[in-house]
């Protein structure tokens, strides 16, 4: 997995006001979905997995995004002027041997 740069990274004082992610908070991201058998896609549909990357945008506003949709659209999301806030570390130090779920 790949993490987010630091440089693409928002300074803490930017999310000050942002409320922590939990695991109730869902990624934004859409994806789309095979019909099975037919080849066809269906509409998309939301992503739905933990959300552990937050952008914050000049205007205030948020997106949330799983690690995988985070990371992957890391460069666009800082390109329209986001900030990013990266949790996902939290996963590693969740995967390790020994470690409590």
């Amino acid at each position: 997995m790949t993490a987010i740069a630091p440089e693409m990274q928002a300074p803490a004082s930017a999310f000050d006001t942002v409320p922590a992610l939990t695991a109730a908070d869902r990624c934004d991201a859409t994806t789309t979905t095979i019909r099975e058998g037919s080849g066809s896609a269906n509409p998309r549909v939301p992503c739905g997995a933990q959300a552990y990357v937050t952008a914050l945008f000049p205007s205030g506003s948020t997106l949330q995004f799983c690690a995988h949709h985070g990371h992957n659209l890391e460069a666009s999301l800082v390109q329209k002027g986001a900030v990013i806030r990266d949790d996902s570390g939290v996963l590693q130090q969740n995967t390790k041997p020994g470690a409590s779920a």
